[in-house]
């Protein structure tokens, strides 16, 4: 598998660290399938409908109607055809975080860093590409030196609304291959991973119930794993 920051130069090293919220039955499907699930880019239009789209960019390029005409077929095929895995990219634990993915009190974040999660999924036939999410297309548009301006799949993909800056995403993206299976009705797809090698840490939510963790370390043991795992103390007082 090969991780390719392609089209802008990036911010973060092999030691920076990155973040994944999830639901526990995510999580235990995390460790039943040692698989990553990459969720079709169309899918993520339901959260928001500007995922992967060219719209934004309408104001930055050609302003003739056969480029708008372009633009708007590129903005409905593109998402069907991508699919991608979403990482925080901070050295910080974030609250927001906690709040808006998992879907109750019981959630996992699993830690990890570029190296780590780059070296885990090595093994497979894969091409994956990686980086960073720019947020607000103004910036994207910057970064164009050609005129008039012209915006490939790469900058769509890779840039969102300023309004969800708080994700700070580092994303991993797949193309669809034509040499490989229909994936034409699957909502995503699963790639194989070592989990040894990505998760650094397994930390449960603060707002989780006391026996959790117990929990927690009893099914990872089960699956053979022996992980560092301990309940985040963002809530916990000092004194």
């Amino acid at each position: 598998m090969i991780f390719t920051q392609f089209f802008k130069k990036e911010v973060y090293s092999d030691e920076s660290e990155i973040w994944r919220y999830m639901d526990f039955s995510k999580f235990i499907d995390l460790l039943d399938s040692s698989c990553l699930f990459f969720p079709r880019l169309s899918i993520l239009r339901n959260l928001d409908p500007y995922e992967g789209s060219f719209i934004p960019f309408s104001s930055h390029d050609k302003n003739d109607e056969s480029s708008k005409k372009l633009l708007k077929k590129l903005d409905k095929a593109l998402p069907n055809d991508i699919f991608v895995s979403c990482w925080y990219l901070s050295d910080v634990e974030s609250a927001a975080l906690w709040k808006l993915f998992p879907k109750s009190d019981e959630g996992i974040a699993i830690r990890s860093n570029i190296r780590n999660l780059v070296q885990s999924m090595q093994h497979d036939g894969y091409t994956i590409y990686m980086g960073s999410v720019t947020y607000g297309h103004e910036k994207a548009a910057a970064r164009k030196t050609n005129n008039p301006k012209s915006f490939s799949g790469d900058d769509a993909v890779f840039t969102k609304r300023r309004c969800f800056e708080h994700e700070k995403e580092l994303r991993l993206m797949y193309v669809k291959d034509l040499n490989r299976p229909d994936l034409s009705n699957v909502p995503g797809l699963k790639l194989e991973v070592d989990l040894e090698s990505m998760i650094s840490e397994i930390i449960i939510s603060p707002e989780a119930p006391p026996w959790m963790e117990d929990l927690v370390k009893r099914i990872t043991k089960k699956y053979g794993f022996s992980f560092e795992i301990r309940q985040s103390t963002l809530n916990k007082l000092l004194f």
